[in-house]
C-alpha cells in the first residue's frame, strides 16, 4: 500500500475511533437541552457570523468535563462540563472558545498538519492523537510520540498549541460582541491552570486536551481587565433557562432516589419537573405523570411539558392519550424533529391504520429536519410498512443502511424495492439511484 494510502486510512480509522468513543460514552437527543443551550449560544454564532441555527449543540453523558469539536457543524458538550460550570458565563465562554475551532477550521487544519508531519511521523502523532481522544493522560500521548518522531511530536504540539490561541482569541471576541462576560472563562482558566499540581489521575480531561492552561489564564485575565463593560451579568430570563437546563440534566444524570431526597420540598416548577423525571426513571409512572398533569395545567404554554407527559403515557401504554399530548407540544413547537418522531411513534402505537398517514406525515417531516438521524428513518420505514407501503418501507431502509455506512445492505434492500412491479416513478428512481451509486460495491 502507498504511504499516501496509508496515512488516509490511518487518518479516516481515528476519525470514526473518535466517533465510536462519541457514541459510547452517550450522546443523548433531548429537544429541550439541544434547543435551550443552542438559543442561549445565539448571540454568540451571530458575532461568528454563522447562519442561524447551522451551529447544533450536543450533550454526551459523561462526568468528565470537556468540551470539542469533530467536524461539521456541531459542538459536542460532557453533562459534566454543564454540572460543574460555576456559572452560565462559564458554559456559555466554552461554548465561544468551540466556535472559534469551527471557525477557524481547525478540524480539517489538523489532518493538513497530520500530512505535513511525514506519513511516518503522522502515523505515530495519529496513534497520540488516538490515546488522547480516549481520555489517556497528556503525557502517555506525547510519549507514543516522543517514542517515535520527536520532529512530528514538536509540529503537532506547535500546531495544536497554535489552534488553541486562535480559538481562545477568537472566543474572546464573540464574548465581547455578544455583550457575555469572560469572567466566567477566566475562572475555569483558573482552576483549570491549578490542576498542573495535581495527580494526572486527578486532572480533569479538559485540562488533559487543552494545553498551555496557565498561559491561556493570563490571555483570560487581560481581556476580563480590559473589557471591563462586558462583566453585566446574563440577563435574569437567560439564567432562569440555563438553571432549567441543569436541573433537567441533572435529573437524569443523578440517582434518580437522590434527585428525589434533595428535591422532595422543593416546590418551584423546576424541583416539580426534576421530581417527575427521577420517578420517571425509577418507574413510578402514576407519580410521574401526576406531578406532570400539574405542570401542564400550570403552564400550558411549555411545550416541553407536554412533550415529557406524551412520554409518560406512552411508557404506560396510553398511545392516545401519548399522541394528544405530543400534539399540544408541537402546537408550541411545530419543528421539532424529536416531538413529531415521538408522536409518529405514539400514532403508530395506536394500532389504528387511520392514524398513520398522520404518523407517517411527521416522521417523514422529521426526517427532513434530521436528514442524519437513522432513528427517524427506522421509525419511517415501520409506519410504511404498517401502512402497507412496503415499497417505501424498503426504500426507507436501504437509505437508513446508507447513513449506518452498510452499503450492501443498502443495495439489497434497493434490489428488493426494484423487484416490485407497483413502484410509483419517486420510488423507482431512488432506488436505481442507490444501485448506481453503491452497486458496484457488491458481489
Amino acid at each position: 500500500m502507498k504511504p499516501e494510502s496509508l496515512l488516509r486510512l490511518a487518518l479516516s480509522s481515528v476519525f470514526l475511533t473518535f466517533m465510536m468513543q462519541i457514541a459510547q460514552a452517550g450522546l443523548i437527543r433531548d429537544t429541550e437541552l439541544e434547543t435551550g443551550l443552542q438559543s442561549l449560544a445565539a448571540p454568540l454564532v451571530k458575532a461568528a457570523s454563522f447562519s442561524p441555527n447551522s451551529i447544533d449543540i450536543r450533550i454526551i453523558i459523561d462526568s468528565s468535563y470537556n468540551a470539542f469539536v469533530a467536524g461539521e457543524q456541531v459542538i459536542y458538550v460532557h453533562s459534566g462540563l454543564l454540572l460543574n460550570a460555576q456559572s452560565a458565563e462559564e458554559i456559555l465562554g466554552v461554548i465561544a472558545h468551540e466556535l472559534g475551532h469551527l471557525k477557524a477550521g481547525h478540524v480539517p487544519r489538523r489532518d493538513a498538519a497530520l500530512r505535513d508531519a511525514g506519513t511516518a511521523g503522522a502515523l505515530v502523532a495519529i496513534a497520540a492523537i488516538a490515546l488522547a481522544t480516549v481520555g489517556a493522560p497528556n503525557d502517555a500521548a506525547v510519549g507514543v510520540m516522543v517514542g517515535g518522531n520527536d520532529q512530528a511530536k514538536r509540529k503537532m504540539l506547535q500546531s495544536f498549541r497554535f489552534d488553541e490561541a486562535v480559538a481562545d482569541e477568537l472566543g474572546l471576541d464573540y464574548l465581547a460582541a455578544a455583550g457575555i462576560s469572560s469572567a466566567g472563562l477566566e475562572q475555569m482558566m483558573r482552576r483549570m491552570a491549578a490542576q498542573r499540581a495535581l495527580p494526572e489521575n486527578r486532572q480533569s480531561q479538559y485540562y488533559q486536551t487543552h494545553p498551555d492552561s496557565a498561559l491561556r489564564l493570563g490571555v483570560y485575565q487581560d481581556h476580563v481587565r480590559q473589557a471591563g463593560q462586558y462583566a453585566a451579568p446574563l440577563p435574569a430570563k437567560a439564567q432562569q433557562l440555563m438553571q432549567r437546563l441543569i436541573t433537567k440534566l441533572r435529573a437524569y444524570s443523578e440517582p434518580a432516589l437522590t434527585i428525589l431526597h434533595r428535591d422532595g420540598g422543593d416546590v418551584t416548577a423546576d424541583g416539580q419537573y426534576s421530581r417527575a423525571i427521577a420517578e420517571y426513571r425509577r418507574g413510578d409512572l402514576q407519580a410521574a405523570k401526576t406531578l406532570m398533569d400539574q405542570l401542564s395545567t400550570a403552564y400550558p404554554d411549555d411545550a416541553f411539558y407536554h412533550e415529557f407527559r406524551g412520554d409518560i403515557l406512552l411508557s404506560m401504554a396510553d398511545a392516545n392519550a401519548a399522541a394528544a399530548a405530543y400534539e399540544a407540544a408541537l402546537a408550541r413547537r411545530p419543528e421539532s424533529p424529536q416531538i413529531l418522531v415521538s408522536l409518529g411513534r405514539a400514532l403508530i402505537a395506536t394500532n389504528d391504520k387511520s392514524r398513520l398517514p398522520r404518523a407517517i406525515e411527521a416522521i417523514s417531516k422529521a426526517k427532513d429536519g434530521e436528514p442524519k438521524w437513522t432513528f427517524v428513518r427506522r421509525q419511517l420505514a415501520i409506519a410504511y410498512g404498517r401502512s402497507g407501503n412496503i415499497a417505501a418501507a424498503d426504500l426507507t431502509l436501504a437509505e437508513e443502511a446508507i447513513l449506518l455506512g452498510d452499503e450492501r445492505q443498502a443495495v439489497r434492500m434497493a434490489k428488493r424495492v426494484l423487484a416490485r412491479n407497483d413502484l410509483v416513478s419517486d420510488i423507482r428512481n431512488r432506488a436505481n439511484d442507490i444501485l448506481f451509486r453503491f452497486g458496484k460495491t457488491t458481489p
